[in-house]
């Protein structure tokens, strides 16, 4: 065997020379599929990790697949050579080297044996580094620690698209991080716990995704590349048991139960059955706080202020502080800033006319275009003058409003509303004003699902893996706990994984019968 001084180390891996050889071992392994078009597969991604613990992410594109099949297989370790280098970019980034490595042609992979090279190539974060700032969100992370409490599994439905999720609570010693599971991987964490209620197991998440939702910090599963390792018999989950045993985690209780928001109210019930109708003259004259349901046409835009204002990650607006933004819900001075709009918008219906506040997620949904695009249109972003496109598209049109009337709301003491949700389906309007209470058929939801997790993400096509939404069966690893821990991944059909003696089995998922919901906005 060849001495280790014969090896490049991965962390010096750099572009031009080609003339690099590494030992690695290959701790992951993949199949990204195109976001576009038939999802099908356009690349192999690997994670290769030196006797140094230097982690490199490396790919295979397609046209190679055919070479690679058979030969690399996941755990196994390499000595690889002739290959390229190209920039490690985009939103998701398996690892933190600058640069990731490109097979082609030439490259060399020849199997070997090595008892010093790490097996899993895990870079844990602790709970207080992913809810502050002392991680980079375009970088997959690893987390370790106890789960203490999970939700039900319910499918989440976005843009008509339904994916099964969960939500877990991970602690630690340091405090806690939420965690979402989305498509096989909330399946199989489901079905690990309707077997193992009566414990709360310790976790590794792998290559999860670090996002912002609410102001808060939450790591969610990234399709195909992350790993869920359930009683992990590694070293850093017997550390980790030391040093939580004198923190009363309460490890032989049953784990906890995480109660989701519950499901938004369909449409026609809410325009039509549940909430109270009145004029606008009757909105006006009422001294009773509560949500009425008022058909009218917005006859033109109250020039009161800036149609649109900047906000936290948390939607709630910042004010300006010496050259930054400070947000009073997360009170704490802000960097990143969204921009949201705030219409001001006359409404009439033939008995009176009051002014309502048009807020985000209605204003998005009319006018077809998030703020920040429509702001890319404006000359003047400053101007308090509305954009020809809000009174094309808003002026003379007729709806239904869903308003609240609130004594010690701001927008109160000049007879404005804010607006709780709109909308603008012809069958429930004509249900409406017919007063009808039977069920409208075909009735499209409109907007009315905020998530509880942000699956919206910038998609980067040339830096893999790239989130999907089919659902495909995934390899589940599943011995009983005295045998092992259980795993939770897909590792694709193409490409062979190493089965350790201590996996018992591997096991199709059960077909669960799922309710479709839909979640409430915000």
């Amino acid at each position: 065997m060849s001495s280790a001084s014969s090896f490049d180390s991965v962390l010096s891996l750099c572009p031009p020379n080609h003339n690099w050889r590494i030992k690695v071992r290959v701790v992951r392994m993949w199949i990204a599929d195109s976001y576009v078009g038939d999802k099908q597969p356009v690349a192999r991604e690997l994670i290769l990790v030196d006797e140094c613990g230097g982690k490199i992410q490396a790919t295979i594109r397609k046209l190679l697949f055919r070479k690679w099949a058979e030969l690399v297989v996941e755990g196994n370790v390499y000595v690889i050579t002739f290959f390229h280098m190209i920039p490690n970019v985009g939103s998701y980034r398996p690892t933190e080297h600058g640069f990731r490595i490109l097979f082609n042609c030439k490259t060399n992979m020849t199997p070997c044996e090595s008892s010093i090279i790490p097996r899993w190539g895990f870079s844990f974060k602790d709970s207080e580094k992913l809810n502050g700032n002392g991680v980079q969100p375009e970088y997959l992370v690893d987390v370790l620690g106890l789960v203490t409490s999970v939700s039900d599994l319910r499918t989440y439905v976005k843009e008509g698209i339904s994916t099964r999720m969960m939500l877990l609570e991970i602690s630690d010693e340091k405090g806690k991080v939420d965690c979402a599971v989305f498509g096989e991987y909330a399946d199989s964490v489901s079905e690990y716990f309707s077997a193992n209620r009566n414990e709360k197991p310790i976790v590794v998440f792998q290559l999860a995704k670090l996002k912002t939702f609410r102001g808060k910090s939450v790591v969610q599963n990234v399709m195909k590349a992350s790993r869920i390792i359930f009683n992990p018999a590694i070293a850093e989950a017997i550390s980790f048991m030391d040093r939580i045993a004198i923190i009363d985690f309460k490890i032989n209780e049953p784990v906890g139960l995480i109660y989701t928001p519950k499901p938004a109210v369909p449409v026609f019930e809410d325009f039509v059955s549940n909430n109270p109708k009145k004029t606008i003259a009757e909105l006006n004259e009422s001294i009773e706080d509560g949500i009425s349901i008022v058909l009218g046409k917005v006859v033109s835009l109250l020039q009161d202020d800036q149609w649109w204002y900047f906000a936290c990650k948390c939607h709630k607006g910042v004010a300006y502080d010496d050259g930054l933004y400070y947000c009073g819900a997360c009170m704490k001075h802000v960097i990143d800033v969204i921009p949201r709009y705030k219409i001001k918008i006359e409404v009439s219906d033939g008995t009176g006319s009051a002014s309502f506040v048009l807020f985000d997620f209605d204003a998005q949904h009319l006018l077809m275009k998030s703020c920040k695009e429509l702001l890319a249109y404006v000359k003047d972003p400053k101007s308090a003058e509305f954009p020809s496109m809000i009174e094309d598209i808003l002026v003379g049109r007729e709806m239904l409003f869903k308003v609240e009337k609130k004594s010690n709301t701001v927008f109160q003491y000049d007879d404005s509303y804010r607006i709780k949700r709109v909308c603008d389906e012809a069958a429930v309007m004509e249900a409406y004003k017919s007063d009808a209470n039977a069920v409208v058929p075909n009735v499209v939801e409109c907007f009315n699902a905020a998530p509880v997790v942000n699956l919206s993400e910038e998609k980067d096509l040339s830096q893999c893996p790239v989130q999907s939404s089919e659902i495909s069966t995934p390899e589940v690893l599943t011995p009983s706990l005295a045998a092992g821990p259980s795993y939770v991944g897909c590792s694709g059909n193409l490409f062979k994984r190493k089965v350790g003696d201590d996996v018992a089995k591997v096991c199709e998922l059960s077909k669960l019968k799922l309710k479709q919901v839909k979640m409430e906005k915000e």
